[in-house]
């Protein structure tokens, strides 16, 4: 991620206008907020000074046991540190379909992203989530900007998250140069073959509430130049961290988790793991082994002895 550190807001000059969300709206009424966004123009623009907060945001745990089987976590790994992402994502769109916000949302390219679990989370936590427009980068294929998004407990900062997009086909692109931080593994090694099924795109939007078009139905692909689903960049970087994250992560120290996401898995299809054994970088690549799908990292300031086996 580019210099590899948190991205400060654009404008720090302005405290940003938080809107306060008591009810969350249906994802159908979130899309077709999206849909509207078309008809903003593609112009190098800065970011408002807007954020989007929920209050007492409970972590359910019937929610979180099909979220984690889903994706492949044990419960010996708590609550999944990408859990929180999921409930800040309709924050997300209510943020990027806002009037003030710049750029159409349909369309965009999800680059990466990082999360850093600040606390051990628990089922029946209360916590108040905040989303907020974070730095711009100029990429060759146009504007990338930040998303940020922060959660507490009691007023205490546990999680946090930062999430790029890309907004293709914008011209002079603002803020410095985005830079990849990931690079191709030459020691991964390959540890899990999974198959992705058809309806996995279907699947995920029911315990994610993320019904993009692009994941669900052929048809529904198609209309968005896609000749067949996609699974979610958030559900394949959950996969591959349930099987390369040892079940006492959640206890480590300065935990720090990041995806870059290279190119799509197409449903139905197959995936393979490939991971460092003496490091903690890996890779979801196509069955060939040769296709990159996502490079990742997660580190930590708390050692551990011991790497869990490959879950296939």
């Amino acid at each position: 991620m580019p210099n590899d550190r948190p991205p400060e807001p654009t404008d720090t000059s302005a405290a940003p206008h938080i809107v306060d969300v008591a009810r969350l709206p249906a994802p159908l009424h979130l899309y077709l907020r999206a849909l509207l966004t078309s008809r903003k123009q593609a112009t190098a623009r800065a970011l408002p000074p807007l954020a989007f907060r929920r209050r007492n945001v409970v972590l359910d745990a019937t929610d979180i046991a099909r979220y984690a089987r889903l994706c492949g976590f044990s419960e010996a790994h708590g609550v999944p540190p990408t859990w929180p992402h999921l409930l800040a994502f309709p924050l997300h769109m209510l943020l990027m379909t806002d009037r003030a916000f710049p750029y159409a949302m349909l369309g965009m390219v999800h680059l990466a992203n990082r999360i850093r679990p600040l606390a051990p989370l628990t089922a029946g936590d209360r916590l108040d989530i905040d989303v907020q427009c974070g730095a711009l980068y100029a990429h060759d294929k146009g504007q990338v900007f930040t998303v940020l998004t922060t959660a507490h407990r009691d007023g205490k900062l546990v999680w946090r998250g930062e999430s790029l997009y890309l907004r293709t086909g914008v011209r002079n692109a603002l803020g410095s140069p985005y830079r990849a931080e990931l690079s191709a593994g030459a020691s991964l090694v390959k540890s899990a073959t999974w198959q992705v099924p058809g309806d996995l795109g279907r699947q995920y939007a029911r315990v994610s509430g993320d019904y993009n078009p692009i994941h669900l139905w052929p048809v529904t692909a198609r209309l968005f130049g896609f000749s067949r689903p996609i699974i979610h960049g958030m559900w394949s970087f959950a996969r591959a961290l349930a099987a390369v994250m040892p079940a006492d992560a959640s206890n480590m120290r300065d935990l720090d988790l990041l995806v870059e996401f290279k190119t799509p898995i197409w449903l139905p299809g197959e995936v393979t793991l490939w991971r460092d054994p003496q490091g903690s970088a890996f890779e979801l690549r196509d069955a060939a082994g040769t296709v990159p799908h996502l490079r990742g990292r997660w580190t930590s300031a708390s050692p551990t002895s011991s790497h869990p086996d490959p879950q296939s």
